[in-house]
């Protein structure tokens, strides 16, 4: 039988929790001590961060830990599978455990058709008032002392988004315990809270997943490879934990990998080193990167180029600028959207770098290999 202790703990797999997470409990702590008071900051509240930033562990997170209280229940809800308001209908009559009929029966004027009537024949004949079924639910939980947050992963502007905001402002303006968490991109949040139906979302508490301290990051590995019986060679630690760059996914990735390349010698060395540094760069440069960049516009990959281009460890504006050729005032829009999506951070005052792990070496790989195959 295999030692538990020798199963590796970093799990690099998006939309997974992992089994070691950092730096997330002092945000997390202060969401849900917010949430749970009835604080109107937190009842409406957006997780934002570049891909690979922990947004789904955050929810995930949440949603366990309002799991073991009796008072709360966490309904997640598919943006991806449209119609949130049904979802959201179809949840809460699973809590409540309130039969369709029963539903039917205290709504006046609705005929009861017979045991024949589901709400998926409803929703697709179009015959459900949301706001006749949604108050009858939430007021049942209401009367209960429970309340609800409602969890959507990836949130983006859309018709169906709409809907669902339209009604989600009408029921917290009738006074029942209904929250909502969002997780997005900065640019998805951004586009959401631009929306002219959205308007709400713009009172929204804003929470950024930072990046993972240094020292975090050194003491967790130290402590998962301690545990796996690992012989440890600390200038290759310190490598390890320096190539994260304060990024979650990197950090589960480049943990993984020197866990499973380490595992025959129980040594973590060199020859380690380089294995999961090659093997990091293909996952991070598939999973995430390329997503990444074909999401900017033109102009911010000709920022990002000239930052490449300068092969500098951080770069001026005002070489970024003449690079460009571009005045300062245009130059400022680009870096701000940038800065916000996390692909490049400001070390000092006039300079910038990119954020994340190995992303100047993606860069160029991407470039050549479009050149090659435009020839």
């Amino acid at each position: 039988m295999n030692n538990p202790k020798l199963l590796n703990p970093f799990m690099p797999s998006f939309g997974r929790f992992p089994k070691i997470v950092i730096n997330q409990q002092d945000v997390l702590t202060d969401y849900l001590v917010g949430l749970q008071e009835h604080d109107a900051k937190y009842q409406t509240s957006l997780v934002y961060g570049t891909r690979g930033a922990g947004k789904t562990v955050f929810l995930l997170n949440v949603q366990r830990t309002l799991a073991k209280l009796d008072n709360w229940y966490f309904l997640r809800l598919n943006n991806g599978q449209g119609n949130l308001l049904f979802q959201l209908l179809h949840g809460l009559q699973r809590i409540t455990k309130i039969s369709l009929i029963d539903l039917l029966k205290k709504i006046n004027g609705v005929n009861v058709l017979g045991n024949g009537i589901s709400f998926q024949s409803m929703e697709k004949s179009g015959q459900i008032d949301y706001d006749d079924y949604l108050p009858v639910l939430l007021q049942r939980l209401k009367d209960q002392g429970k309340s609800v947050l409602i969890g959507i992963d990836e949130i983006s502007s859309g018709d169906d988004v709409r809907s669902f905001g339209s009604e989600y402002q009408a029921l917290i303006g009738q006074d029942y315990d209904i929250s909502l968490l969002m997780t997005g991109l900065p640019s998805q949040i951004s586009e959401v809270q631009n929306d002219d139906t959205l308007t709400f979302s713009l009172r929204s508490h804003r929470i950024l997943l930072s990046k993972l301290d240094l020292e975090s990051v050194k003491k967790s590995y130290e402590h998962a490879f301690t545990d796996g019986q690992r012989q440890i060679d600390y200038l290759v630690l310190d490598k390890l934990s320096q190539a994260v760059k304060g990024y979650a996914y990197a950090f589960q990735t480049i943990g993984y990998y020197a866990w499973k390349y380490s595992a025959e010698s129980l040594t973590l060395d060199d020859s380690v080193l380089l294995k999961t540094f090659a093997a990091t760069k293909t996952d991070l440069f598939r999973n995430a990167y390329e997503r990444m960049y074909m999401d900017i516009s033109d102009t911010d990959r000709c920022f990002i180029n000239a930052i490449v281009k300068a092969k500098l460890p951080r770069v001026s504006i005002k070489q970024i600028q003449r690079q460009l050729n571009k005045p300062a005032n245009y130059v400022s829009v680009y870096r701000a959207r940038l800065l916000d999506d996390q692909l490049i951070s400001s070390p000092q005052r006039g300079y910038v770098q990119l954020s994340l792990p190995f992303f100047g070496e993606f860069v160029g790989k991407y470039n050549q290999e479009r050149f090659l195959n435009e020839e």
